[in-house]
């Protein structure tokens, strides 16, 4: 098409295997105006027409009812299909003219981002999502090629990788479109409604206290009994409060004749109580001064009981986009303002939570950070450098187990000799790799601190967290962590100061982690020891002090809002 203009002009391309993706979000909007932004030579304007209007039988211009604008900052890359296809075409950089650009439904950044510094980047997300309607719709690459300018154009040079942690404030979902060792992050990014705001709870939490030593009654409401990090740190929140001396309830809500309780912890609250099938938490929770719970629907349904309800929110994956089909999303985003709504006590298990929770929804919620157990993980005689140790659930994509192969095969590729041990919940069937590996299905917790002390290297590869507790067991047991910036960790590592750190996915500087570290035993010991002085600032005894600071606070401003009169709704 090119040649009709009188000359062929090679325009590059996008991954193609996202253009299915792409397409039914745009059906889903059912827009009745779009911007495509880079139009390029015209792809997803075609397609737009193509998803849009042919299906009813508007086959022509005359016919056509969608409005579809372009930008394209590069004129050279005009074709008939621009004067054809798009109602108009503004050949511009999109930094200059966006602020003067009207509102569409549905806006498309496909293959863009990458071309921009992370910070104009960001710019351009919230500046184009005040020209939104329903939806901003984004795809860039896993991993850029390495791309400077292009036939004469400087726009096409790649300046930055971006990953789901770089959208965590806005309101949207993620997929991922794999193309081999590449693939397409695709985001329907919501326009910002303003937060829920309100007078919740944790807002009167920073007015001082007098200091009150009675024992509390606490209410621990499990949402499950599975082995999971998250329910491993509420147990652990249990054991160190009644080691403060006060009186622990666990209440979790299943068939009658299941233990409350799951089977691979030794913690002993001073009372079980197995909630039924069909009745309410509110129902059994009489007599506790304060509830606490991890999941969110328990505290939504606890949210109006007669004593204070504290959720503390450890960075679920609704948090950060993974929602499944996007029909499903929705529901699930009204969900989350729901529950976000309720007025109950929020607490937020790092500050990168803390900040998600306050940029969509408005609430302030104070850190409770996760503690570890410095006197179970500690530290044993010097390991051997040759053993790297991963740990985790390989169901769970988002832990990145297989970037964490590939960074290993790339070791061995070098010619570094290791053997790796994997502690996982399930089987996983591990193929295409040349160094030995061993599995460790479900260990006994009592068995873990030892598995940590044998290794000479950890290594963690999520693509995000909301704590990360692993690489923090590993510190407390001495162990020297090559880990991914994966968001919650940051809370507690100091890239080369106490771990060796890599963004989420950079397989090149994970194995050259990897690989200064196995041929480095001073080095080894440095993170280490560092490692363990973190660990030690983050002891679960210190921790649940914070913890019960704070649940002493609700307790008190609960009883004086009593006393002045409020109204207590129950449930």
């Amino acid at each position: 098409m090119a040649a009709a203009l009188g000359r062929v002009v090679r325009l590059p391309t996008s991954l193609f295997e996202a253009v299915p993706l792409i397409l039914k979000l745009l059906q889903l909007e059912e827009p009745r105006s779009i911007l495509d932004v880079g139009v390029g030579f015209g792809k997803y304007g075609v397609l737009a027409r193509e998803a849009l209007e042919i299906p009813l039988d508007r086959y022509g211009r005359a016919q056509w009812q969608v409005q579809i604008e372009g930008v394209e900052a590069f004129p050279a890359y005009r074709t008939p299909i621009h004067d054809y296809i798009y109602d108009r075409v503004y050949y511009a950089d999109i930094r200059n003219i966006v602020s003067d650009l009207p509102v569409y439904d549905v806006i498309l950044l496909i293959d863009v981002l990458e071309h921009f510094e992370k910070d104009q980047g960001h710019t351009i997300l919230r500046e184009l999502l005040k020209r939104t309607r329903k939806s901003l719709i984004v795809s860039t690459p896993l991993y850029p090629a390495v791309q400077g300018a292009y036939l004469g154009n400087p726009h096409e040079a790649h300046l930055s990788r971006w990953s789901l942690l770089d959208f965590v404030e806005f309101d949207f979902t993620h997929h991922f479109v794999e193309t081999g060792a590449n693939g397409a992050q695709v985001f329907r990014i919501f326009p910002h409604n303003s937060p829920v705001g309100g007078d919740f709870p944790e807002n009167d939490l920073s007015a001082p206290l007098q200091a009150d030593e009675t024992p509390l009654t606490v209410g621990y409401v499990l949402p499950h009994n599975r082995l999971t990090g998250g329910l491993k740190m509420l147990l652990e929140q249990v054991k160190h409060l009644q080691r403060r001396g006060h009186r622990v309830r666990a209440f979790r809500r299943d068939r009658l004749g299941q233990k409350v309780l799951p089977e691979w912890s030794d913690v002993k609250p001073d009372e079980t109580i197995l909630v039924p099938e069909g009745r309410r938490y509110c129902d059994y929770v009489a007599g506790c001064d304060v509830v606490v719970t991890g999941w969110m629907t328990d505290a939504t349904e606890l949210s109006y009981a007669p004593m204070p309800v504290m959720y503390w929110e450890q960075g679920n994956e609704w948090l950060f986009g993974e929602m499944g089909d996007e029909r499903t999303a929705l529901e699930i985003r009204r969900r989350l303002v729901q529950c976000y709504s309720q007025p109950f006590y929020l607490a937020a298990v790092s500050p990168l939570v803390s900040r998600i929770l306050y940029a969509r929804y408005g609430r302030r919620a104070p850190v409770i950070p996760n503690g570890v157990d410095t006197s179970f993980y500690e530290p044993g005689p010097p390991a051997r450098g040759d053993e790297i140790l991963l740990v985790g659930n390989p169901a769970l994509k988002f832990k990145g187990f297989d970037v964490a192969l590939r960074t290993l095969q790339r070791v061995w590729d070098a010619g570094y000799r290791f053997r790796v041990t994997w502690v996982c919940q399930a089987p996983t069937r591990v193929s295409g790799v040349s160094f030995p590996i061993e599995l460790v299905v479900n260990p006994s917790q009592e068995g873990l601190p030892q598995i940590y002390r044998r290794a000479g290297v950890f290594l963690f590869t999520s693509w995000y967290e909301g704590f990360g507790m692993p690489p923090l067991e590993a510190m407390a047991a001495g162990v020297p962590v090559v880990t991914t910036l994966c968001g919650g960790v940051s809370a507690y590592v100091k890239p080369g100061y106490n771990a060796l750190a890599a963004d989420p996915g950079d397989v090149d500087s994970l194995a050259s982690a990897v690989m200064y570290l196995l041929q480095d035993e001073s080095a080894r010991q440095m993170l280490g020891q560092r490692g363990r002085e973190t660990a030690l600032r983050y002891a679960a005894p210190h921790v649940v002090v914070r913890l019960e600071s704070l649940l002493r606070a609700m307790v008190s401003r609960h009883e004086e809002r009593f006393r002045a009169g409020y109204s207590v709704r129950h449930c």
